[in-house]
């Protein structure tokens, strides 16, 4: 097989393998552990076949080369796939000084739709307000986009949430309260 046709291939095989070993893990992490087997299935077919042309000619080091350049660039194909299907849900906290901006905010959050939970506190320089909203990650940027024009200055973390449902019972629970 032409050196370059063997290089293109294993680059691709390891390209796509990478890509879904990325997307298998980010699933598994977002609580879809069927859909990351599913994929982890296809991915490791493929791994078996770009090593095993790998492997059948070890001394030509541009099969590594081109084993390795799909591996690196399958990792950030797959994370950037994952981040524009954005899976999963996101916690926004909206620190700010506590005055009629944090108001303001809340109310407009509330009005396009997002639950949004206002917690009081002291900051370094006096009073400031923490606005909770939890919601899909596909919507954090429109989010973000009602923050900035209302607390310019805002300080805005997230962090990656996964929800959980409490049995409709809590009888268990009974004897903590």
């Amino acid at each position: 097989m032409d050196i370059f046709l063997a290089v293109s291939s294993i680059f691709f095989l390891r390209l796509l393998d990478q890509t879904l070993g990325t997307l298998r893990m980010l699933y598994v992490n977002k609580g879809k552990p069927t859909f990351g087997a599913a994929l982890g299935f296809v991915e490791s077919a493929i791994w078996v076949v770009a090593i095993s042309q790998v492997i059948r000619d070890l001394s030509d080091s541009f099969l590594v080369v081109g084993y390795a350049l799909g591996f690196a660039s399958g990792t950030i194909i797959g994370s950037y796939i994952e981040s524009t299907i954005a899976i999963g849900d996101v916690v926004i906290r909206i620190f700010s000084p506590q005055d009629e901006d944090s108001q303001r905010l809340a109310k407009t959050l509330r009005d396009e739709g997002f639950g949004v939970t206002i917690l009081s506190g002291e900051g370094m320089e006096g009073q400031v307000s923490t606005a909770w909203c939890v919601a899909p990650r596909k919507k954090a940027k429109r989010i973000l986009s009602i923050v900035s024009p209302i607390i310019a200055d805002a300080f805005v973390t997230t962090l990656s949430a996964r929800p959980i449902n409490l049995p409709a019972t809590r009888t268990h629970l009974d004897s903590f309260f």
